[in-house]
């Protein structure tokens, strides 16, 4: 069973790894199209429209506490999950709802997302989700 964990504001590129600043990059790039740096999508200035705004990074674990995922949430509704250090996009979050061509993975991603609170439950999937972290040992 995964969790999302050791959730932390990201404002600033300067605390990322390389692979967090290409995922950073790669995030972006998902959201809007344009290739940016890392530094771009974090910048503190107000009136960019390329800042990453409201932007998070948390950790997903499994049941020993071994990092899964990596799961960088921006712009209120959006994210970009990736296998964890490496820049694979294994999902994503569009309009708050979870995308993933993984059937298995979407199951193991979306019953975390309602446990954390990150999976509105007006989502179109959060009673599948939910009826399943219920059900989960």
């Amino acid at each position: 069973m995964a969790d999302f964990t050791n959730c932390r504001p990201m404002v600033s590129a300067d605390s990322l790894t390389p692979v967090q600043a290409e995922q950073v990059a790669l995030s972006g790039r998902l959201y809007d199209g344009e290739s940016l740096p890392a530094g771009r999508r974090l910048s503190e200035d107000d009136g960019d429209e390329a800042v990453l705004n409201f932007c998070e990074l948390w950790d997903v674990v499994d049941d020993d506490g071994v990092l899964l995922y990596e799961a960088w949430f921006y712009q209120v509704d959006s994210g970009s999950i990736f296998l964890a250090g490496t820049t694979e996009v294994v999902a994503e979050i569009i309009q708050c709802g979870l995308e993933c061509p993984d059937p298995e993975r979407r199951s193991e991603l979306g019953v975390a997302m309602v446990r954390a609170g990150l999976l509105p439950a007006s989502d179109s999937a959060y009673q599948e989700f939910r009826a399943a972290a219920e059900s989960a040992p």
